[in-house]
């Protein structure tokens, strides 16, 4: 039996109905361009819907079953009467403006229908949630599929987190969809809570499709360039551009990179891991894991020395009912892993730290998309312009990686696992039942990039799961130590720069 499974066998039944799925991650930022280059320049990622109101656009992107969405806040939109424009943080006052008014100005995207928010803005959320205006670009929404939206909004409430927006029902001519969005309690980040049991469309009610073409180019599917206005529950939606070429890239009939999210890591304050844990065991039925050999149930997995880091682990209960998941992903690609970091006590200058200044306060800190290719996908993502970070030179010399490598079958890659910056971890079999892994090297490949925005917070990693379902030790620690290298050679670039200006 694994680490950590007694407690649950005891109350299966009802984490049954609690289990969860990813269904999308959002983004929030102050402009959109340089991010959605990215993704689908350097990810390969395509764009498959958008979604525009008065207050925000949001662009939907997928490779494999991993989708983000790109949210990007309009300026100087306000409500009626000063209200804020931070819809999230202001529901009830805005409900209580509608009732009173007869006459509402086209810039209100509040207005109740039948006890329900049926608006222009049912999706939207903001990841400076108690602010008046973008503050930092911030991975900060994790949306989840869940069995019973209002079971869980309730627990979520109890336990508590805010609900940003009541369970809520929308349909168009693909079915129907309720939702409910809900503040988790780090940080910036919110859950939306979705139950697409009875729609078939490609991604939400309210969100136009993006049509792709034998030109590898994408357009709406609207009518004509001035776009054509749609209608979600009766209501009339804004009138959208033909986007042509917006979504050129060269992998839509090719193998996909990357297959889904293998996980999602939180930065927190330290010694608040253990809350966390709790307060996701609780909401969405999670169980803590053995994260890699050194992870103890008390201590999680801890990294002294020069790093200062303590991880723990957790996934949602898998039980014998068969859980809700995203299209094309297998119950186990679908699977929700949570990393937990906290720095250590007496380590100001770690890079858990780190992340809490430049992100002002916990968040998500990176995820993690799984390839079936390493090699091939991390090749093919620097030559499209994604930079990856390089373990110190040691990591693959004889006493550090070089033996795992080898007896992993990739000694004839050495060089070309320093040359990308891949890193390999061997799992021992402590991590299941012995009578069904004995003589199997169960591995993990990881690589991770420099920060994707201009403050040094969120980054992304690629990750290539060989039988293994723990986190490398020896590359927690790899990374770590390339971050460290990365700043002392940045100072020593800026201290000779500065050298060479004075002369």
């Amino acid at each position: 039996m694994c680490l950590f499974d007694i407690y649950y066998l005891t109350t299966s039944f009802y984490f049954c109905r609690m289990c969860s799925a990813l269904h999308h991650v959002e983004i929030c930022v102050g402009e959109e361009n340089d991010l959605l280059n990215t993704l689908i320049k350097s990810f390969s990622f395509t764009l498959i819907a958008r979604h525009l109101t008065p207050l925000s656009t949001k662009w939907a992107l997928k490779h494999g079953s991993a989708v983000f969405v790109i949210t990007k806040r309009k300026k100087d939109k306000k409500h009626l009467n000063n209200v804020t424009d931070d819809v999230s943080g202001n529901f009830d006052k805005g409900k209580k403006l509608v009732n009173g008014q007869t006459n509402l100005s086209s810039e209100s995207p509040l207005i109740v229908s039948n006890d329900l928010f049926n608006d222009l803005e049912h999706w939207t959320v903001f990841c400076c949630q108690d602010q008046t205006s973008h503050a930092i670009d911030s991975v900060f929404n994790v949306a989840l599929v869940v069995r019973d939206v209002d079971e869980v909004t309730k627990r979520v409430e109890t336990q508590g987190g805010r609900v940003l927006r009541k369970p809520t029902i929308l349909k168009d001519s693909h079915g129907q969809v309720k939702y409910s969005i809900v503040t988790s309690c780090l940080g910036n980040v919110v859950h939306t809570l979705i139950d697409k049991q009875n729609y078939s469309g490609e991604f939400l009610p309210g969100f136009q499709s993006f049509q792709i073409d034998n030109n590898k180019s994408c357009s709406l599917n609207s009518k004509s360039d001035g776009g054509e206005h749609t209608t979600v529950n009766g209501l009339q939606q804004q009138p959208v551009t033909n986007y042509s070429n917006i979504c050129l890239n060269d992998n839509l009939n090719g193998e996909p990179l990357f297959t889904h999210f293998d996980h999602i890591a939180l930065a927190c304050e330290s010694g608040k891991s253990e809350g966390l844990i709790d307060w996701y065991q609780h909401c969405f039925g999670m169980k803590r894991f053995a994260a890699n050999r050194a992870d103890t149930s008390k201590e999680g997995f801890v990294l002294a020395e020069n790093i200062g880091m303590r991880i723990k682990a957790m996934e949602y209960w898998r039980c014998a009912e068969v859980g809700l998941t995203v299209p094309s992903a297998s119950e186990e690609d679908s699977s929700l892993k949570i990393v937990l970091a906290e720095p250590l006590v007496g380590y100001d200058k770690s890079q858990i730290n780190t992340f809490l200044y430049n992100h002002n306060g916990p968040g998500v800190q990176h995820i993690a998309l799984h390839t079936p290719n390493m090699v091939s996908s991390v090749k093919r993502t620097s030559q499209q312009g994604v930079t990856f970070r390089k373990a110190p030179p040691a990591y693959y010399e004889e006493g550090i990686r070089l033996e795992d490598i080898k007896a992993a079958g990739h000694g004839n890659e050495i060089d070309l696992f320093q040359e990308l910056g891949i890193l390999l971890d061997i799992e021992d079999d402590v991590f299941c039942d012995k009578q069904d892994c004995q003589g199997e090297k169960k591995y993990l490949l990881q690589v991770f990039t420099t920060p994707i925005f201009q403050e040094d917070t969120f980054f992304m990693e690629v990750i290539h799961r060989k039988g293994a379902v723990g986190f490398g030790a020896g590359n927690i620690r790899a990374l770590a130590q390339s971050i460290i290298c990365d700043k002392q050679q940045k100072k020593a670039r800026l201290a000779q720069s500065i050298i060479h200006n004075q002369q």
